[in-house]
């Protein structure tokens, strides 16, 4: 509260020094006395305040986007896993069908045991060398058998059932002979089986054209 003795030193202010100037200065001193204070509000206390709470409102804007961004990925991750069991699925069934370097032999020994089993003599068995693909290699293997006609297609046909890829190309047959009622056949043809090698087939570099002179 203001004392009795500050009011009145106030008033001798007002009467003394501010009543006798000019209508002009008492405008200016009343325009001073609201315009320093809010000038001081203003830049001492709104303006840092302002500026701290854009940029707590814009720290909230990117931690609401990346907020929305996680429970959008929380939503698709089921997607994602099913996808994901479903391309693991497909690439275990296809090395089922396409062997490893370690599972060849056996597969070769389990082709010449069809064979022998259908009635037929191996004349030649012969795996030739890795042809690179794509993501895969193709396994030659040439044989030469002798035997019945029938027993010939019952040994194609076994083959046809192997859990793993293997085609017949390339099939000749000769006469070779008679054995009671049946005609034997020599006959010749190219298995092909695959082997699984995950690497893709780089292409063959371009040979340079010599430069015409």
């Amino acid at each position: 509260m203001i004392s009795g003795k500050q009011q009145l030193k106030f008033d001798l202010f007002i009467e003394k020094k501010y009543l006798p100037l000019e209508k002009k200065v008492k405008v200016l001193i009343c325009l001073a006395a609201l315009v320093i204070p809010a000038a001081l509000f203003y830049f001492f206390l709104f303006q840092p305040q302002a500026t701290r709470m854009a940029s707590l409102n814009n720290q909230i804007r990117v931690s609401t986007q990346e907020l929305q961004t996680v429970q959008r990925a929380a939503r698709e991750l089921p997607r994602h896993q099913q996808e994901f069991a479903a391309v693991q699925q497909q690439f275990e069934e296809m090395a089922v069908l396409l062997p490893t370097s370690q599972e060849i032999p056996d597969l070769l020994r389990n082709i010449s045991d069809l064979g022998r089993r259908a009635g037929l003599d191996f004349l030649s068995f012969v795996p030739g060398a890795e042809i690179p693909r794509d993501f895969y290699a193709e396994i030659p293997v040439d044989i030469r058998i002798r035997g019945p006609y029938h027993n010939l297609g019952a040994f194609l046909d076994a083959v046809s059932k192997l859990d793993r890829i293997v085609t017949v190309n390339n099939i000749s047959m000769d006469k070779a002979g008679e054995e009671g009622t049946e005609i034997l056949l020599n006959s010749s043809c190219r298995l092909l089986t695959y082997r699984f090698t995950n690497v893709a087939l780089q292409p063959a570099p371009e040979q340079s054209r010599p430069r015409r002179r």
